[in-house]
């Protein structure tokens, strides 16, 4: 089974569509359609980790949540996260806030009007792009209680 077929000297020049590259009469060059080309060179070169990441942030909770600050891994410096205001309780508060590009694990800390702070260590934003405030109380309220005497 032969994959590259000797092609006419016309059609080097002048390659139809579909036509990624081609072999010269006798074999020996190789040439290259320049959109193959563009496209190859554009994938090699872009970063890895060029897309801005999304986390959608649901209050699940009773209460309302009055601001969430955001704090990337390996920082000290936190940031309050855009949601435009308090998040209403009950599912009803929902806003989703954007991460830029290599910025993955964040530690959240959640300030609530009727309660003490909730904290999430070490979210990932690439992975998870969902979070809802009252599973996470909950599940802190219950590893609280299992670690208690």
């Amino acid at each position: 089974m032969r994959l590259l077929k000797p092609v006419e000297a016309d059609s080097i020049r002048r390659p139809y569509a579909g036509q990624v590259f081609s072999l010269g009469p006798q074999g020996g060059s190789m040439r290259i359609h320049p959109f193959a080309f563009a496209t190859l060179l554009l994938t090699v070169l872009s970063p890895a980790h060029a897309a801005t990441h999304y986390l959608t942030i649901v209050n699940d909770d009773a209460v309302s949540a009055l601001a969430i600050e955001a704090t990337p891994h390996g920082s000290e410096v936190p940031s309050v996260l855009d949601t435009a205001g308090a998040l209403q309780g009950g599912r009803a508060g929902q806003a989703t806030v954007s991460f830029p590009s290599g910025v993955c694990v964040v530690t959240l800390r959640v300030t609530y009007a009727d309660r003490g702070p909730l904290t999430i260590t070490d979210w990932n934003v690439c992975r998870q792009s969902v979070i809802y405030l009252g599973q996470a109380r909950r599940a802190g309220l219950r590893q609280l209680a299992d670690a208690s005497p």
